[in-house]
């Protein structure tokens, strides 16, 4: 046993020195997992611990066995550790200043050495790669797992596709694809990139219908990847989809959020033909927002299952008719409905029918707004009024002219047009019609009511009385106009017409 020793807890509470040149020259380019390895190894060489193992070292850092040897292995190419033996396997670290002193020879790596001479023989002259591009490369070796020959062959095939100045974090991307997908040959790897390829050629032909000369961003490819071999729609299809991105801004993420559409209604086949049904399906809503000018409602399942809605009352062309009344009154989308059904209340059938309809409509806006003028009234024709001027001059039989000489009789009174509807109402009654009738009528009747409402005559004069006989005299409350009273029972029997 040696003489001198250190404590047990003499490594736990103590340091370890660590060159500046390693943190300034070698910690830079390497990853976490080496440096950790490096540093937890350099420790134990200050404080060696009797059964030291491989396995141990790897649970204590919380790695497997063989990423702390692919760290090793990144070492053994920096010089700074030379392995001893390999069962099991043993390393000694070796001295940053004595490798600078000897001029910085590294032992040779063979089968690095021979994989960085085919990297380079693969991108020639035209570039030369950096020391830590080149190690880069060779960890997609160490710590992905691909064998060396499938790395060079997707380096070779990633220079065919983007040319020799290609990122090296892109094939490391592709690098990543193979290593997820378990590749172990070159056969594997052709069929994933062959694939790969397909993505890269569809993506660019997605960007060229998008009216967009350029190359396919990764994420791009992914998304293309996604539809392509996730989704299962074909090139074509896909192709296909891009007519509908002119209805907004023509983008992956638009097209992609067609295709997600299309998919969750399990259309993934024969998109054309599907798009060319939905445009015919979706034409005749079109052609309705279009004359209500509403072109940016929406077309979707909701507004197409009210139009279908519509259709179970009338055909597209009475529909067409309707919007183009909501849209002359300023009316909504949502109002088409209530116009069709209020329509087919009225007996519309046909064209002709809403045609005739609609003038007469027309017509009785027009007199009822005539009509208003006189009455000094200021409001919208509506269909209560409208209800009121057809009973005038078709169930009475009165022309419009008689109508509105009889309407003077009704200005400043509360509800002029039921007021009207009262007067009228007792001349048909009566069979008053002719004006002259009509004012004879009008002059006999407010002669009743001045006669109802004068004072009682003055009594004979009589003897003398005395003050304690004389009485105070009733007076007698107005008495209602009987047309008011007429009105009023009207206006309780009909307040579905207010």
């Amino acid at each position: 046993m040696p003489i001198f020793g250190f404590d047990e807890q003499y490594a736990y509470y103590g340091v370890i020195p660590v060159d500046n040149q390693f943190i300034l020259e070698y910690l830079p380019n390497a990853n976490g997992d080496a440096v950790r390895v490096y540093l937890y190894g350099l420790m134990q060489c200050y404080h060696p611990q009797q059964a030291a193992t491989l396995s141990q070292m790897a649970r204590e850092l919380s790695m497997t066995e063989e990423a702390v040897l692919t760290a090793y292995r990144h070492w053994e190419r920096k010089g700074l550790v030379r392995r001893i033996a390999d069962n099991p396997p043993t390393f000694r670290y070796v001295s940053i200043k004595q490798l600078t002193m000897n001029g910085g020879v590294v032992p040779l790596d063979a089968e690095y050495e021979a994989f960085a001479t085919a990297v380079y023989g693969l991108f020639g002259n035209d570039r030369r790669l950096h020391g830590a591009e080149m190690s880069r490369c060779y960890e997609w070796v160490e710590e992905m797992g691909l064998p060396a020959e499938t790395v060079l062959y997707l380096i070779r095939e990633m220079i065919a596709q983007h040319g020799k100045n290609v990122a090296i974090k892109t094939i490391e991307k592709r690098a990543a694809l193979l290593a997820e997908e378990g590749v172990k040959t070159v056969e594997d790897a052709e069929l994933v990139l062959t694939r790969d390829k397909a993505v890269w050629d569809g993506s660019r032909a997605v960007l060229r219908r998008l009216g967009k000369r350029r190359n396919p961003s990764e994420d791009e490819q992914a998304m293309y990847r996604s539809w392509h071999v996730e989704w299962g729609f074909s090139q074509e299809d896909i192709l296909a989809a891009c007519a509908e991105t002119v209805k907004g801004e023509p983008t992956f993420a638009y097209l992609g959020g067609i295709l997600s559409r299309l998919r969750a209604e399990q259309k993934t086949a024969g998109v054309e033909a599907n798009l060319q049904q939905e445009q015919e399906e979706a034409a005749p809503l079109k052609a309705l927002l279009s004359v209500m000018r509403l072109p940016h409602t929406t077309i979707n399942k909701g507004t197409l299952a009210v139009y279908a809605d519509m259709r179970a009352l009338y055909p597209d062309n009475i529909i067409l008719m309707a919007g183009q009344e909501c849209a002359r009154r300023g009316a909504k989308f949502e109002d088409v409905m209530s116009t069709l059904k209020n329509w087919k209340r009225n007996g519309l059938e046909t064209a002709a029918d809403v045609s005739r309809y609609m003038k007469q409509v027309d017509e009785q806006n027009d007199f009822l707004l005539m009509l208003y003028e006189v009455l000094g009234v200021h409001v919208k024709p509506n269909a209560a009024d409208r209800r009121l001027t057809k009973r005038w001059l078709e169930e009475f039989g009165y022309d419009m002219g008689f109508v509105t000489q009889c309407a003077a009789w009704a200005v400043g009174k509360e509800k002029p047009m039921l007021y009207l509807d009262t007067v009228l109402s007792r001349f048909h009654e009566k069979g008053i019609s002719t004006m002259e009738a009509a004012v004879q009528e009008r002059e006999s009747h407010q002669q009743t009511l001045a006669a109802r409402q004068a004072p009682p005559s003055a009594p004979a004069r009589g003897p003398k009385v005395v003050e304690q006989q004389q009485y105070t005299q009733r007076e007698y409350a107005h008495t209602e106009d009987a047309m008011d009273a007429m009105m009023k029972k009207w206006r309780e029997e009909n307040q579905d017409a207010q």
